[in-house]
């Protein structure tokens, strides 16, 4: 284990949740991308973006092959992070790696480990590879391997600060199957994940020196990430694993409330999505979704059931849906030729409508992101569309080609630029506002 520095850690679960997520000035312009679900952690970016795309269609900046991993990708404005299986010395290894934000070409890498996996499906494991997304905080890099092993590193040259190895830390420790796949949460000065060991499953982790500020639980992890969510003037992380999804205090780990139910073993793996007072979770393999009402009476939180999708009509594989202004856009289907995107009321469950149609073909195993009142869809087979995030209609502004399959790993958006990745490429798409 790292050796303790001693310092002071502010509580984050006092501050406002604007105040967590404000690692710097955001603008309509310029926002980085620091984590896997974006500035907000909610799949969104505060960024204007081109929308006229007859007139102003989105130009490619660079592209580059790239070595297979779903890991999505990251950045603080000055570099680009992911990670992907690379063969060094005749093995196979997770690697990290730092791009030029200009040209897309290597500027450092870091070997995190082996890059073995479970190929239960019978996948061609050609294409198989890191499945966490980094977190970039500051001038630090925070990586979770597959198997369970979380990694600093300095962002500039990759140089390793601390590690964690959780299994060799804490015997019993599990790997599940597919292995990890949840990306850690940075809150303040903490990082958030379950690093499913035995006596305190829930973790949080000081960002400074990757000492333990709390362990919480015995609810075992699946491959969904934390979220966070804020309610009646409290800040809590909201973790989905296999006992359900669970409201823990930022500060201490402190359980705040919990919804019980039985998501999939085999695979869960989109993130919960918090709306208002409801918290949305969907598991895949038939498990279907489940929405949380929480409420706050007197000083304790109480969650309920608002409503539950039942089967795999509109079950989420991996692909996180978005809110926005009461509703979810959500990839959701029994299978990759089954998908569509959804218009769902996330306080009662109301499917508003259901396109199966999308850009110039299916959807599939694609992802969806948001930027003001547009989505940008990226689909299995590398089509990015634009759609208005319009309850009423399905309604498509604009789609450009950019990859071919398997593109499974969600986008993100940065600086005015939207970084693709499929199993073997990676593009940067122009897509901001033009400059004044």
């Amino acid at each position: 284990m790292p050796r303790p520095i001693p310092r002071r850690h502010p509580d984050p679960g006092i501050l406002p949740l604007c105040l967590l997520l404000a690692a710097a000035p955001l603008t309509p312009s310029a926002a980085p991308w620091p984590q896997y679900r974006g500035p907000n952690l909610d799949g969104s970016t505060p960024e204007a973006i081109r929308t006229d795309w007859a007139t102003q269609p989105p130009t490619v900046a660079w592209r580059r092959p790239l070595e297979p991993g779903w890991s999505s990708s990251v950045s603080e404005g000055r570099r680009l992070y992911t990670s992907l299986k690379r063969n060094l010395a005749g093995q196979d290894r997770e690697v990290t790696v730092a791009l030029s934000l200009a040209d897309g070409s290597e500027l450092w890498s870091r070997d995190l480990g082996p890059a073995d996996y479970d190929n239960l499906a019978g996948y061609d494991d050609r294409f198989d590879g890191p499945r966490s997304t980094p977190t970039v905080v500051g001038d630090r890099l925070y990586v979770l391997t597959s198997h369970l092993r979380l990694v600093c590193l300095d962002a500039a040259n990759g140089q390793v600060l601390w590690s964690r190895n959780f299994p060799a830390e804490f015997p019993g420790t599990q790997v599940i199957a597919w292995q990890n796949a949840a990306s850690p949460l940075a809150v303040g000065d903490l990082l958030f994940l379950n690093a499913n060991t035995p006596g305190g499953r829930m973790t949080a982790v000081r960002t400074t020196d990757g000492t333990t500020a709390w362990r919480a639980g015995e609810d075992p992890m699946t491959h969904a990430s934390p979220a966070l969510f804020s309610i009646g003037g409290e800040t809590q992380v909201v973790f989905l694993t296999l006992s359900g999804l669970v409201g823990l205090a930022p500060a201490n780990g402190a359980e705040r409330w919990r919804l019980s139910f039985s998501p999939s073993s085999t695979s869960t793996a989109a993130t919960p999505v918090p709306d208002g007072p409801h918290v949305y979770a969907s598991a895949a393999y038939s498990r279907g979704a489940w929405t949380a009402r929480v409420s706050l009476q007197d000083t304790r939180f109480r969650a309920e059931q608002a409503w539950r999708f039942q089967g795999n009509t509109y079950q989420n594989h991996w692909a996180t849906p978005v809110a926005w202004q009461g509703h979810l856009y959500s990839v959701a289907g029994p299978g990759s030729s089954t998908i569509r995107l959804a218009c769902i009321e996330a306080a009662t469950g109301t499917v508003r409508w259901a396109q199966s149609e999308i850009g110039s073909g299916r959807l599939g195993f694609g992802s969806v992101i948001r930027a003001g009142d547009h989505l940008l869809l990226l689909t299995e087979t590398g089509e990015l569309v634009l759609v208005r995030a319009n309850p009423e209609r399905y309604e498509e502004r604009g789609r450009l080609r950019l990859l071919s399959a398997y593109c499974w790993n969600s986008p993100s958006l940065s600086q005015g630029r939207l970084y693709a990745r499929s199993s073997s490429e990676l593009v940067a798409v122009d897509i901001g506002l033009p400059a004044p």
